[in-house]
């Protein structure tokens, strides 16, 4: 067992970038409305110029924004590119909140019965990430995240980042195309501890979720435990 109090965090450009889009997502701002100038944004995310012009150049890049000239920033009609948290479905009560985590624990273990058979060997060893999960800062939730390990012997808590859609891609070359999610509500689990609200056997939200490649292998099996009181998972759909 590894333990680690921190994943490693996305650059900061990366942050602001994921966090504008989660925000349009939100509808904080509709397709060809124009952002607020620059400085406004900087200011208000507590960011240098530089940094958020470098967010925002992502952002166009991937076909979420579009600057004009002498005009300012919009939001493009249509989508662009998949965010890095596009799956992510976890918000805070007063708005979407950025992700990040803290790692409580990283086993390799034989695969529990209720987790599905993943990789080539089916019944075959997965590694287990327990971690803490953050909305700007405030914690929400607990996950239980469980992936094949036939493909890495060995991992560090040190390689796992915020996002491990994202450290998937960059390990494994393994893109996640589509997931399933089932909520309901129950017990939060026995590792639950300070400074999360939840307390061991409390009322929380639960979400267990399965993640597919677009091969339609099976990449990932999670449960998720969230504190109600101060998030919510939300999804949304448009025509």
């Amino acid at each position: 067992m590894s333990v680690l109090n921190a994943a490693k965090p996305l650059p900061v450009y990366m942050q602001i970038a994921e966090l504008l889009a989660r925000q349009i997502k939100a509808g904080y701002w509709r397709g060809d409305e124009r952002l607020p100038t620059e400085a406004e944004l900087a200011q208000t995310l507590g960011v240098a110029i530089g940094t958020l012009r470098k967010g925002l150049a992502l952002l166009e890049q991937q076909g979420v924004l579009e600057r004009i000239q002498g005009s300012g920033t919009y939001v493009r009609s249509g989508a662009g590119k998949q965010q890095i948290y596009e799956l992510f479905r976890l918000e805070l009560t007063d708005g979407p909140g950025f992700p990040t985590a803290r790692v409580l624990e990283l086993s390799r273990q034989a695969r529990p019965a209720g987790v599905p058979a993943m990789g080539p060997d089916g019944p075959g060893a997965c590694w287990r990430v327990r971690r803490l999960r953050y909305l700007s800062l405030v914690p929400v939730a607990l996950e239980e995240i469980w992936f094949d390990a036939s493909a890495s012997a060995t991992l560090s808590p040190q390689e796992l980042g915020d996002s491990m859609y994202l450290f998937y891609q960059q390990r494994f070359q393994v893109w996640i195309a589509r997931v399933e999610d089932q909520i309901a509500v129950g017990p939060a689990p026995d590792w639950a501890a300070a400074p999360i609200g939840l307390r061991p056997g409390a009322c929380a939200g639960y979400i267990e979720r399965t993640s597919w490649t677009a091969s339609n292998r099976l990449a990932e099996y999670s449960k998720t435990w969230f504190d109600p009181a101060v998030c919510r998972y939300t999804s949304r759909m448009s025509q």
